[in-house]
């Protein structure tokens, strides 16, 4: 019998059962089986079935299957290992007996089968371009020839793009052992352990999208070749060199966690469609710290020399209102008007070298002529570019024409902020650790899930004068929409008799700076029993009172954002950007609370999974685009729609499908 343990690449582990098995059976031949296979598990499962032949008696006996440990091989491949051998005798070098060895191997392969599918039924099937099949897959442009003819193009432009950073700066190269040494160095555990959860929730969950993970597979090529390539990014800014392939974005995302995520993602999903190297300072958005690196052998994290290309000398409490335009965007757009008016049709343009960093924000959110293809054709000369804002925008990118086709085939669902979010945005460690405590104590024997998202803009005053109300709302509205069960202020014994044993548990975790709607269903269903017999529990983790700045608020923030995205059914706050994330995470459409008294009703349902673009113009203005400056976004994009009133007056949201 043999059973190694070991953790080495499949040539070493292939050489090593084969030692052992010449030393347990004398001379022999080995045969060897591998099978690779992608986006089974992240352990390597090495199987080793072999036919035993006593030498003495000529008896023959059955070896067994070992499962022998191991590590992944790289961009996520796997490797089955078969051995089988026969010792031979001096005199009588034969072969094994052939019909042992195929009963062999097809044992082998049922036990495989056996083991990663019915022991393992929860294998995650959503994977992330770190270990996606993508990364490094042989035949992979067999793959992505079932790739729409716009995401194609998108992935070709992206490897030209590293092709000609790997022809200039450091001579760099990133092997198997220099990736296992990235992954110790950034752990990340959600990684692997966060789409489980998601799978396992009621609610159906979004479709995994092999189209954005091969399109980031490639940025994150591309990222990892331009910042190895230059190596000092700060003597690269500060002597305004360039790199062929390699343009870059730098972003600072303001305010709240909410505020700094769906800002953050909107910017990373345009780093990959304009082939930009996306940078994020820690000093602001706090991304760097509270989540994962998500490109793996490079850093998203701007260095603490270049802060302040970015840094705009605001405080927490600065109001949007007091954030303006800053000169260097005037100069960017006086730049297009003299080329416009000098050349109306391009053809004696020069525009590469012209200006070395611009920017496009109103330091809140992009400019109007952001979203126009003359605009982003002189964008695309520009080596570094920069935005400050606190809102998502990313419907709006669905706007810009020359984008609009290839987000269509990416992203037919619509569902682009999950894609996004659930990919590039995962939780450190320290805050998943949190997650999965919570988790696993709180909400491992639920039947279903409710996130309940209260939120207070204007603090403690607001708090005061609409809390009763917006409690009402909120009861009225779990119950009339049957998220939860109505109770009986009256002890029965009928309903007890009635009651499934054991009764179904509900869980709902609250996330809120103030304790009254947790006391105020506690009361509800603590002292009075459920009509369906159904078990209510419920989790508030904080109740600060104020929001609160800097490393730890932030940690503490994702995690409740995580654990309301876990939700079956989630109830969200009008214009939060806390409550938008965490629908967008989950890929939920909300019951958004109605929180004045104005309204009819406790709460709407939401008519899309996306979050909310607020306050942002709902017309175009791209004065050097005839057939669109003017018009109604919804006119030209039909899938771009105004967010629903209670939400947003002035907002623009994305209609997903499927949801």
């Amino acid at each position: 019998m043999i059973s190694h343990s070991f953790r080495k690449p499949s040539s070493i582990a292939s050489a090593l059962v084969r030692r052992a098995a010449y030393q347990a059976a004398g001379r022999m031949k080995v045969v060897e089986l591998i099978e690779r296979i992608s986006g089974v598990h992240h352990r390597v499962l090495y199987w080793i079935g072999f036919v035993r032949r006593d030498l003495g008696s000529g008896t023959r006996g059955w070896g067994r299957l070992a499962l022998l440990d191991g590590v992944e091989f790289g961009a996520g491949f796997e490797a089955v290992t078969m051995v089988a051998y026969s010792p031979m005798k001096a005199a009588n070098r034969q072969w094994f007996n052939l019909p042992a060895f195929i009963t062999t191997t097809l044992a082998a392969l049922f036990v495989i089968y056996l083991v990663t599918v019915v022991l393992f039924p929860n294998v995650p099937k959503y994977i992330g371009p770190s270990n996606t099949i993508y990364t490094s897959h042989p035949d992979v442009a067999s793959i992505q020839q079932d790739f729409s003819p716009h995401v194609r193009k998108l992935i070709t432009d992206l490897k030209q793009a590293t092709e000609d950073a790997e022809q200039g700066g450091q001579p760099f190269s990133f092997s198997a052992s220099d990736r296992k040494r990235w992954h110790r160095e950034f752990p990340c555990r959600a990684r692997t352990e966060l789409p489980p959860l998601y799978a396992g929730r009621r609610v159906k969950d979004v479709d995994p999208n092999p189209q954005w993970e091969a399109v980031l597979a490639e940025y994150t090529n591309l990222h990892r070749t331009c910042i190895n390539r230059i190596g000092n990014l700060t003597d690269f800014y500060y002597n305004k060199q360039t790199l062929p392939g390699c343009k870059f974005i730098t972003g600072e995302s303001l305010f709240g966690l909410g505020n700094k995520i769906s800002f953050a993602a909107s910017l990373v999903l345009y780093a990959v469609l304009t082939q930009r190297i996306v940078l994020f300072p820690k000093w602001t958005s706090s991304m760097p710290l509270t989540m994962c690196e998500p490109f793996e052998g490079s850093s998203w994290v701007l260095p603490l020399e270049l802060e302040s290309l970015v840094k705009r000398r605001i405080s927490p409490e600065t109001s949007v209102y007091e954030l303006k335009t800053t000169n260097v965007t005037r100069k960017f757009l006086n730049w297009v008007d003299r080329e416009e008016k000098h050349s109306p049709d391009g053809s004696d343009r020069k525009l590469d070298g012209k200006i070395y960093y611009g920017e496009m924000d109103n330091g809140w959110l992009p400019v109007e002529r952001f979203w126009c293809d003359t605009e982003q054709e002189f964008a695309s000369h520009v080596t570094w570019m920069s935005m400050a804002g606190c809102f998502y925008f990313l419907p709006k990118l669905f706007a810009v024409s020359s984008f609009r086709p290839t987000l269509e085939e990416l992203f037919p669902d619509k569902m682009a902020s999950t894609h996004v979010l659930r990919t590039v945005f995962l939780p450190g460690n320290a805050a998943w650790d949190r997650i999965k405590r919570v988790d696993d104590m709180f909400f491992e024997k639920a039947d279903r899930r409710v996130g309940i998202q209260a939120r207070y803009l204007n603090g403690e005053m607001e708090h005061l004068q609409l809390s009763k109300q917006v409690n009402k709302h909120i009861t009225q509205c779990l119950l009339e929409n049957f998220i939860l069960p109505n109770v009986s202020e009256v002890f029965s014994n009928k309903l007890v008799e009635k009651a499934p044993n054991p009764p179904p548990i509900i869980k709902v975790v609250i996330a809120s700076l103030f304790m009254d709607l947790h006391d105020h269903l506690s009361v509800m269903y603590l002292r009075n029993q459920t009509v369906t017999g159904e078990s209510v529990g419920l989790l508030q983790l904080t109740h600060d009172f104020e929001q609160k700045w800097g490393m730890e608020p932030d940690t503490q923030a994702l995690v409740e954002i995580i654990l309301l995205s876990l939700s079956d059914t989630i109830l969200v706050t009008p214009r939060s950007t806390f409550g938008g994330v965490a629908q967008a995470y989950g890929g939920l459409r909300p019951y958004i609370i109605q929180h004045s008294g104005e309204e009819v009703g406790s709460c709407v349902r939401s008519d899309s999974a996306d979050m909310c673009f607020q306050e942002v113009a709902t017309n175009f203005t791209c004065p050097y685009d005839e057939s669109l400056h003017g018009k109604q976004v919804s006119d030209v994009v039909p899938y771009i729609q105004k967010c629903m009133t209670v939400d947003s007056v002035n907002g623009l949201h994305l209609i997903t499908s499927g949801r």
